[in-house]
Order: structure tokens, then sequence, then C-alpha cells
């Protein structure tokens, strides 16, 4: 239990109060309009919520409860330097305080288990999911031991942490500040360890490295988190003071601010498909206004007529992806897209190897049964759009799928790992 101060402080009764309160506002608000576009991007664009949503909804329900706790705690002094307290004010600002660190405990816990939650929905790999399942069951049991021992820091009457008249026994002011600083040690390792993870998931993965580094930043803005977390720590000491409603005033914005940019760090992430439709929509409006101030009627002399095919290739001797074909001729090393012979056409590609086949058949291409074209080099060249690369996800309800970024040598692109996200 800690001692109101008897001496004044050399600053005077002074009130900073108005910029706690403006803090707490600001950082629950922008935590509220985070969550709530993670939720309107799983519920209408992606059309699936899991687990790790509704962890960090239960984080972001922390916040408007701590805002409450501050504003009481401000109501009965904190801001003000605590010898210019009544005793019964002072005695209600420890209170609140202490159930603001429980509160404080349970929003980086249920933070962090979402950050873990959502990287195994990305993850396909045993080496990968048994350290972040790992990692899940020590963050829930070490906030229900830490909660435990806060609760439990004053014996038989757990009041006597808040008011000093009561009989019994409490922890003293060391005890106290290792049990925050346990807390803050846990909350750095499991923020530096779950910001480099994606590192790991991703450098497999075949996508260009800009791709790479952009979604590794966002996936670790984590670092943020425990950069505050470490600064926070460095300021314990504030926390067991015996002028908490002043003394306490820096640890408490670092803190704020820590909790913030986990939630944050937790839901940027699961916005890129908002904003990939986002730029779609300003594309598909933009590109929309801008052909209807190009009109044909603008030019009267002009007339509108289709684009040519880049290549003149009668249909009877070419096929259509513009190769000569023979009877024995077997060598398609070069060949020609649809997209140069036809640009206006956007098959998909079951639609072109169908499309091939009929035009193709195996007599007249001058293969065997069961046998495809060969280059040069001995490989079968079938027609329709192959690209090579295991793709599939070989996780029990999930299709096996191909990517448009997939590179010789396996790994999975850029598009599954978004589809996860």
């Amino acid at each position: 239990m800690v001692s109101q101060p008897k001496t004044p402080p050399p600053q005077g009764d002074v009130d900073v109060s108005s910029g706690l309160l403006a803090t707490t506002i600001v950082v629950t608000v922008l935590c509220v309009l985070l969550v709530a576009a993670r939720f309107a991007t799983r519920i209408w664009l992606v059309k699936r919520v899991g687990w790790d949503d509704w962890t960090i909804l239960f984080a972001c329900l922390g916040h408007p409860i701590g805002m409450s706790l501050v504003i009481v705690q401000i109501h009965y002094g904190f801001g003000r330097p605590a010898y210019y307290l009544t005793p019964h004010d002072f005695q209600e600002f420890m209170k609140y305080a202490y159930g603001e660190w429980l509160q404080t405990f349970a929003t980086l816990t249920f933070t962090k288990i979402s950050i873990c939650l959502f990287l195994l929905r990305i993850t396909i790999t045993k080496a990968f999911i048994r350290p972040l399942q790992a990692a899940v069951a020590i963050l829930i049991i070490s906030n229900i031991v830490i909660s435990l021992v806060w609760i439990l820091q004053c014996t038989p009457h757990l009041d006597k942490a808040w008011n000093n008249k009561m009989p019994g026994k409490c922890f003293s002011k060391g005890q106290l500040e290792r049990i925050i600083i346990s807390q803050a040690l846990i909350s750095i390792i499991s923020d530096f360890f779950l910001s480099a993870f994606p590192i790991l998931i991703l450098r497999k993965v075949q996508i260009s490295f800009r791709s790479k580094v952009g979604l590794c930043a966002l996936m670790g803005l984590g670092v943020i988190t425990g950069s505050l977390s470490i600064v926070r720590t460095i300021l314990n000491w504030q926390n067991v003071t015996n002028d908490p409603t002043w003394i306490s005033i820096p640890n408490w914005y670092w803190r704020s601010w820590e909790v913030f940019f986990g939630i944050a760090a937790a839901c940027i992430p699961t916005l890129r498909p908002a904003y990939k439709w986002l730029v779609g929509e300003v594309t598909r409006i933009y590109s929309g206004s801008a052909s209807k101030r190009t009109k044909p009627s603008d030019n009267p002399g002009s007339k509108w007529s289709a684009p040519k095919p880049s290549a003149q290739v009668p249909s009877s001797e070419y096929g259509s992806r513009g190769k000569k074909f023979s009877d024995t001729s077997t060598d398609w090393t070069t060949i020609t897209h649809e997209e140069d012979v036809l640009p206006l056409q956007n098959f998909e590609p079951a639609v072109r190897a169908k499309a091939a086949a009929e035009e193709f058949p195996r007599e007249k291409r001058g293969e065997g049964k069961g046998a495809y074209p060969t280059d040069g080099q001995g490989r079968e060249r079938r027609i329709g759009l192959h690209i090579p690369g295991d793709l599939s996800t070989n996780r029990p309800g999930h299709f096996k799928r191909l990517d448009s970024e997939a590179r010789v040598g396996g790994g999975h692109g850029a598009e599954e790992v978004e589809d996860r996200i």
C-alpha cells in the first residue's frame, strides 16, 4: 500500500489532467475505428471472420473500460500532486489504478494472442505452427498468473491495496515493481518475436522482394509496441512512488500508446484487402469519368475501329498462339501468346486450353496417344496456361490453387498469402 506524501512538491499544485483526458479519448477512438474497419473488411470483402478477429475485439473492449477508469482517476486527482488531494480522493484513485492495471494486462494479452492466431492463419508448416501455438499458451498462462498475483498483493483483505486502514499484509514496493517488470518482459519478448515471425514465413514465398518487404513491414509493426514497452519498463519505478498521481504520468502515456500500437499492429495488415478494393474503386471511377470526357462526337472526322491483331496470320495455318504448325512440327520453343495475336481476347486458362485442343487435336499435331509436344530440352509443352510451383495449401478445408506470381521451385505466391490475410 502506497502512502500519501506528507511534504508539498516543489512545482506546487499543478493540474495536467486535460492532456490525460484527451489522450485516453483519442487512443480509444482510434482503436475502435481500426477494429471496426477490420471487421468491415472481414465481413463484406473477405467474408470470413476468425478467432483472431474475435480476440482483437476483446482487446478493443478493454479500451473503453480503461478510458472509463482513467476518467474516474482524473476526477479523484490523477494529473495533480497527491499532496493536495484529500485522503478519500487519494484512496479512490489507488482503487481505480489497481483495476486499470488488470485491464492493461488483459488488453495486451488479447492483442498478442490475436496476432498469433493471425499468423497461424497464413502458416501451413508445422515448424511454424508449433511455436505460435506455444506462444499462445505461454501468453494465456502468464497473464493468468500475473493477474492473480496482482489481485492477491494484499492478504487477507484485498482492499488493503488501496485502503491503508484495513488489517493485513501487502507486497513491498519492490515486489510490486517486479510484478510489472515481469509482465513487461513477457510483452517485449512476444512483441519482437511476433514481429520477426513474418520474415520467416514469407522468406520462401515466391513473390518479389518489394512485396516481401511491404508485407513484413505491415506485419512487423509490433516492433513499435516492443520499443514503447522498453521505455515503459525503464520508467517502471514511477508506478510505485509515494506520489503516483503525479510522478507516474509519463509512464501512463507510454503505456497507453503501447496498448494502441499493439492493436494497430494487429489490425493494419488485415486491412490490405480493403486498401486494394478502395484503389480499384477509385481507379474505376476515375477511368469512367475520363472516358465520358473523351467522346467520339468530339472529333466528327474520326471514326472508331476495332484494333487490329498484331500479326496477320491465316487461321487455317496458324494456331491460336501464333506459331505455324505442320504434321511433323513439335518444336514449340517459341510461342506467341494470344494477347499478341488477338489483343481483344482475355481467355481464362481453362478456356484457352479447351479452345486450343479443339483447334489442334493430337493427331493434327503429330503426337502419339498420351504424349505432348516437347521443346528443345525435352520438356512437355502443353497448350493452355500452366504455371509451375507447388501452391497447394496442404491443409484440410483449403482448395489447391495456382498463382500468377509463382516461380519455378515451389513455394506459395502472393495471391495465396493474401487470401489467408
